[in-house]
C-alpha cells in the first residue's frame, strides 16, 4: 500500500506545476498570510499595551512584552506557536 504524501509534498507538486504568474499568485498569498497573522499579533500587542499601561497608572502589574507573548501564544496554530517562541 502507498504511503500517503505529506502535505509539504502535495503542496511541492501542485506549485511546481503552476505557470509562473501562478507561482507569483501563490507567493503574493503565502506574503498575505503570513502579514495578516503578524497584524492580527500586532494589533494584540497594542490593545494589552494600552490595558498594561492603564493598570500601571493605577499602581497595578505592568505587564512586559515577553508576558504579552506568552498569553498570545496559546490562541495560536501549533506550528505558529513554535516559531513565535523561537
Amino acid at each position: 500500500m502507498a504511503t500517503p504524501l505529506t502535505l509539504d509534498t502535495r503542496i511541492t507538486r501542485h506549485v511546481t506545476s503552476l505557470t509562473d504568474h501562478h507561482k507569483r499568485e501563490v507567493l503574493r498569498f503565502i506574503e498575505y498570510l503570513k502579514t495578516a497573522e503578524e497584524a492580527s499579533f500586532l494589533a494584540y500587542v497594542n490593545a494589552r499595551t494600552q490595558q498594561a499601561l492603564a493598570a500601571k497608572q493605577r499602581g497595578e502589574h505592568f505587564t512586559s512584552l515577553a508576558e504579552l507573548q506568552q498569553e498570545y501564544a496559546p490562541t495560536l496554530p501549533p506550528r505558529t506557536r513554535a516559531r513565535r517562541q523561537a
